[in-house]
């Protein structure tokens, strides 16, 4: 079950499965009371540590103390030769990444299992064997999951799920299935905002800023990917261009005269206090008057909450 709710949440499909991976894991929340650590091997309880964690249930690093030695270190095997073994210890690396400031077994433990795994890779590069573990131990050294973009991930993980064995070939379809309609709307969304951006103009009329479009929409899709989340994603997009356009006017271009005005104008939010504005800091304002009033509006009509504050604090 565990490893079922693992690869689910690794290809992306949490969300078709949310009320059931729910409920196992609140069965799971009780796990240092009900389950028998003694009993679980290390890539059990390692996996069953990061699910909890990082679905935000309380979980102390006390489940490894079964693992430790006199010193306080977990114990890892000076040789481990089959696949178990290495799936202990990358599940060891993988979970230490959850750590909370100052638990030090934890600590200790992603320095160990680094530079263990580290060596590991060194001496398996001269064999053809475990290949599926080996690119598993070469993509966690690169970027541990945990800090990992959810949708990169799964594409990534529905290619190594293809060679490796006693993959649930039904999940994999269903997951190739998902990704490329959650491509197909992520795709539609960067050409409406690409639109957006170009009928905007602000690029052209201010070309001393940064052109940073592309990478403000893949911010957005970092924080929402699902089908369902797009005029968030839109919206997003269209604030953080904002934010790249107008930090490159305080950093890069603006006298602190003009600053001032702009800061007071934008304060004011009044299309009046303009008068008084360089034309370049004219069209900036007026383009992001006129969006996040746009944006307002829509969000007024379809929840009936006036959020013009909240956008121009962004801003």
């Amino acid at each position: 079950m565990l490893e079922l709710i693992d690869d689910i949440q690794r290809l992306c499909l949490t969300h078709r499965f949310e009320t059931d991976i729910q409920k196992a894991l609140d069965k799971f929340a009780c796990f240092e009371k009900c389950y028998p650590v003694k009993n679980m091997s290390l890539h059990t309880v390692a996996l069953h540590f990061r699910l909890l964690r990082q679905n935000a249930y309380v979980i102390s690093q006390d489940v490894f103390r079964k693992f430790m030695s006199d010193r306080g270190e977990i114990i890892i095997k000076e040789c481990c030769t089959g696949h178990e073994d290495l799936k202990d210890i990358l599940s060891l690396y993988e979970a230490s990444h959850l750590a909370y400031e100052g638990e030090d077994i934890l600590d200790k433990a992603k320095k160990h299992t680094t530079e263990y795994l580290d060596n590991v890779l060194l001496e398996m590069d001269s064999s053809d064997n475990y290949e599926d573990m080996k690119e598993l131990i070469r993509h966690s050294l690169d970027i541990p999951l945990h800090r990992r973009m959810l949708m990169l991930e799964a594409r990534w993980y529905i290619e190594l799920c293809k060679k490796k064995e006693g993959t649930n070939l039904t999940l994999l379809e269903l997951a190739k299935l998902e990704f490329n309609m959650a491509q197909s709307v992520l795709q539609q969304d960067l050409k409406n905002t690409s639109w957006w951006w170009n009928n905007l103009g602000l690029a052209k009329e201010l070309s001393f800023s940064r052109d940073r479009l592309v990478e403000c929409f893949f911010w957005s899709v970092s924080l929402m990917f699902e089908p369902q989340f797009s005029s968030y994603r839109r919206g997003l997009t269209k604030v953080s261009s904002f934010i790249t356009t107008i930090d490159d006017i305080y950093d890069i271009y603006g006298t602190m005269n003009e600053l001032e005005l702009f800061t007071d104008a934008v304060e004011r939010w009044d299309i009046n206090s303009i008068q008084s504005l360089p034309n370049y800091m004219k069209i900036c304002f007026l383009a992001l008057y006129n969006t996040i009033n746009e944006m307002a509006y829509e969000f007024l009509r379809k929840h009936g909450y006036n959020i013009i504050p909240n956008l121009a604090k962004l801003v």
